[in-house]
């Protein structure tokens, strides 16, 4: 009997612990991901400016540039959101993910005439 207790007491020492590791991994990975989402959206965000600035200066080349590395910064970043996403239980903190994603692959497209700075709002 006292064998059985001391096994019982040990599977639930184990499989506390166990629990205790997986809830820790899956919080890391979580910030890990969204420390990811933030330092890309703010190079994509850098790049969209320096576009800006090279466009009002008339450089459609150099502005064009910027913008197709914000759009494959931003894209990383939004990527990176959807994979924290599965870490949640929630859907509704970022639902509007795949319309976001969407508009900054649309900004890698500036070859085309009136295409610069396609607006992402």
């Amino acid at each position: 009997m006292r064998h059985a207790l001391a096994l019982l007491f040990f599977i639930l020492l184990v499989t506390s612990q166990c629990q205790d590791i997986f809830a820790q991994d899956s919080q890391l990975g979580f910030t890990e991901y969204m420390l990811e989402w933030r330092e890309k959206s703010e190079i994509a965000q850098d790049y969209l400016r320096r576009g800006e600035e090279e466009l009002k200066k008339g450089q459609k080349y150099k502005a064009c540039v910027n913008q197709k590395l914000a759009s494959k910064y931003g894209v990383e970043a939004f990527n990176a959101l959807i994979n924290a996403q599965q870490y949640t239980d929630t859907d509704k903190e970022f639902e509007n993910i795949e319309e976001n994603l969407s508009r900054w692959k649309k900004l890698s497209n500036c070859n085309t005439a009136n295409s610069l700075f396609y607006s992402i709002d």
